[in-house]
């Protein structure tokens, strides 16, 4: 779940000029076995399940497609490597980007949209959950085909609430209700603290979804999905209550400050530090296995006041690039449409813990085996199957949105350091932002 800068928005516009020019014709070479380049940022356990995936694909398919995944480090080091690549007219077929980049790659002009790839591959784009499909539609078309989808979970030691005489099967679903609980389940002992009521990373995807689930359109266009989104929607009763409640909790030692490190705070979890954790469900199984005692797993929480709609999910899509042959194109899709089918993406689900992005995944065997274990594994597809169709639950569409996730990083960590006020810091943010926006709108004449 880090969340990390890439390169600067004013250069996207340019980025991918005259890829398109080279056109889908060209180069084409319909014979023989068709070798197709996808990059990846999966590592460790996750990568190995890539691998395997590809693998299987291509035994299925040796002499007509071979497909040649390669890591190219994290998200935002994969799209600097992309830069490169289409400056020197040498793209990878494929390529896995971040949900926050989709406004960006859609502004590139240099890309095949999932559906009108998936029509002539023979690929049913109504399979792919609907809750999923949504956050990559754009322009009435899903853009890119969702590969490792998350949703934002509430982690919660049940042993704890039992102990601090806190109902388990109530776990909090507001941020008002859950620095209750946290009060009463922080334990001192003299001057010291053994245990923290919750634990968060300063991230800013958690309070983007924190706002979604309580039906705060982060961004004005109805959160970027009826137009071009023009400003961010942030200087509202909600944000400041989040900030503010944050805030509060880190000053009376009731939350454990971890700064923006997101393994610190599982780790601290996991270890009995701390009895909440909001979090993805990307990390579902390592949390429960890496607990000792019995992990709870809850839908997201929502500003105080609101109304549940619902979040939106979290992780990557891989995007197809243009300018490549009709061959090679056609090989993609069909790779595409391995990885869209019920089997792979039950393997990917219960081999990783994100969530199938197709409905019948649900119902493979390797993923009712793993629910059958882990019956949490069921939940975040639920939750996002549940989310309201509205903007709101939607995720916002905007071409800055990684830099809008650092500058609310930004402002929730100087709230909570005390260096100024929730007004102040949102003011500031907002104002850095709206200018950011204005920049690269500009640039891709907006």
């Amino acid at each position: 779940m880090v969340r990390r800068r890439i390169f600067a928005a004013a250069a996207v516009a340019t980025l991918f000029t005259g890829l398109t020019a080279c056109g889908d014709d060209a180069g084409d070479s319909s014979g023989g076995e068709q070798t197709v380049t996808f990059w990846h940022s999966m590592a460790g356990a996750n990568g190995e399940a890539v691998n395997h995936l590809v693998e299987e694909f291509n035994k299925a398919h040796t002499g007509k497609v071979k497909v040649e995944a390669t890591f190219q480090g994290k998200y935002n080091d994969s799209l600097t490597k992309l830069k490169a690549s289409v400056q020197s007219r040498q793209t990878p077929n494929l390529v896995q980007v971040f949900e926050i980049g989709t406004q960006l790659m859609v502004d590139t002009k240099a890309t095949v949209s999932f559906a009108d790839v998936a029509g002539p591959a023979g690929i049913d784009t109504a399979t792919v959950e609907p809750g999923i499909a949504k956050y990559y539609t754009v322009g009435g078309k899903l853009q890119a085909l969702p590969f490792n989808a998350s949703a934002p979970v509430l982690f919660y030691n049940k042993t704890a609430f039992k102990d601090a005489g806190l109902d388990p099967e109530k776990p909090p679903a507001t941020i008002g209700e859950l620095a209750e609980a946290s009060r009463k389940l922080t334990v001192r002992d003299g001057g010291k603290t053994t245990r923290y009521g919750a634990v968060a990373s300063i991230d800013g995807w958690l309070v983007e979804q924190m706002l979604a689930a309580g039906g705060v359109q982060y961004c004005n266009q109805d959160n970027g999905r009826s137009g071009r989104a023009t400003a961010v929607n942030w200087d509202t009763p909600e944000l400041r209550g989040i900030v503010n409640t944050w805030a509060g909790l880190v000053k009376d030692g009731s939350l454990l400050n971890v700064g923006r490190n997101n393994t610190d705070a599982s780790a601290a979890f996991q270890a009995g530090r701390a009895a909440i954790l909001p979090f993805t469900s990307a990390n579902l199984r390592d949390i429960i296995k890496g607990s000792k005692f019995e992990v709870g797993v809850a839908n997201y929480i929502r500003p105080d006041g609101t109304t549940a709609s619902g979040v939106f999910n979290g992780g990557a899509a891989v995007w197809t690039m243009a300018g490549h042959p009709k061959a090679q194109q056609a090989a993609a899709a069909e790779f595409l449409k391995y990885l869209a089918s019920a089997d792979a993406q039950g393997y990917w689900a219960s081999q990783t813990g994100y969530i199938p992005v197709v409905k019948a995944a649900a119902d493979s065997k390797e993923f009712k085996d793993t629910v059958a274990t882990y019956p949490d594994f069921a939940k975040p597809g639920a939750e996002l199957r549940a989310a309201a169709t509205t903007p709101a639950s939607s995720g916002c569409l905007l071409g800055v949105m990684p830099q809008a996730r650092d500058k609310m990083n930004d402002i929730v960590e100087s709230v909570i350091l005390g260096k100024s006020s929730a007004d102040q810091a949102i003011t500031a943010g907002q104002t850095a932002i709206a200018e950011s926006i204005a920049t690269y709108n500009k640039s891709v004449g907006q």
